[in-house]
């Protein structure tokens, strides 16, 4: 075992975000309004919506993803009838995000179990994330120093649990797929892209509510370092 790859949400990070919260809009509307762009609330939430749910049919097989920067930059080339400045597409993409994010930290084994691994292990995150949201907040809970290689679905326009999004963090990381464990949370998106390549995977269950789940559980990712050990011995 050369390397431990994590999911992000819910594995390493706690996060419950609400998109459907009408308020969020209305602030967008009138930040908007300040580059005479001129969208009602109603109107804004929409397109956010229709545009989404557009360009995820637009991405063939089961498993496409989306890059919602473009969901963003197109709202914003719509309401001003020119191409906007990528740096405001970022700004509305983000302002979005801090305002429908209700809960955000690191769950309290994250750390702990990252600085006992790196050094010993590559590693590396595997995630559905969007990465004009996730890239900021990986840097702003400093944990992008502890990872060689970080690959989030809308930078590949695949998701999990497709085998592709594993493949490309695995090429980057120049590594077998035997030689990598995959740690997640979630028994339907986290395990069948793994296996389906030889990838060993655990899943992290802290309410002990994955019973039903076909692969190892650990309730502590402190657990991390003994069971590559005693499992998955050199």
């Amino acid at each position: 075992m050369q390397a431990v790859l994590f999911d992000l949400y819910g594995t390493l990070v706690d996060i419950w975000t609400d998109e459907w919260d009408f308020s969020t809009y209305g602030i967008l509307s009138q930040f908007l309004s300040y580059y005479e762009i001129y969208y009602t609330p109603e109107e804004l939430a929409a397109k956010y919506q229709e545009k989404t749910a557009e360009k995820m049919m637009s991405y063939p097989g089961p498993f496409g993803e989306i890059d919602v920067f473009q969901v963003f930059e197109e709202i914003l080339a719509e309401g001003w009838r020119k191409q906007p400045e990528r740096s405001l597409v970022i700004w509305l993409a983000r302002l979005f995000r801090s305002l429908t994010r209700r809960r955000f930290g690191l769950f309290e084994d994250t750390l702990p179990v990252l600085e006992e691994l790196n050094g010993d292990y590559l590693l590396g995150i595997v995630s559905d994330a969007q990465w004009v949201f996730s890239e900021p907040e990986i840097r702003m809970l400093d944990l992008n120093k502890y990872f060689d290689t970080i690959v989030l679905s809308s930078r590949y326009f695949v998701r999990k649990p497709d085998p592709q999004i594993y493949a490309h963090a695995l090429r980057a990381m120049r590594i077998e797929p035997s030689q990598a464990l995959y740690v997640g949370n979630d028994p339907e998106a986290d395990v069948a892209g793994p296996q389906a390549i030889g990838m060993p995977v655990i899943l992290i269950d802290r309410e002990n509510s994955l019973q039903h789940a076909q692969v190892p559980r650990i309730r502590d990712l402190r657990e991390i370092p003994d069971l590559i050990r005693t499992s998955y011995p050199a």
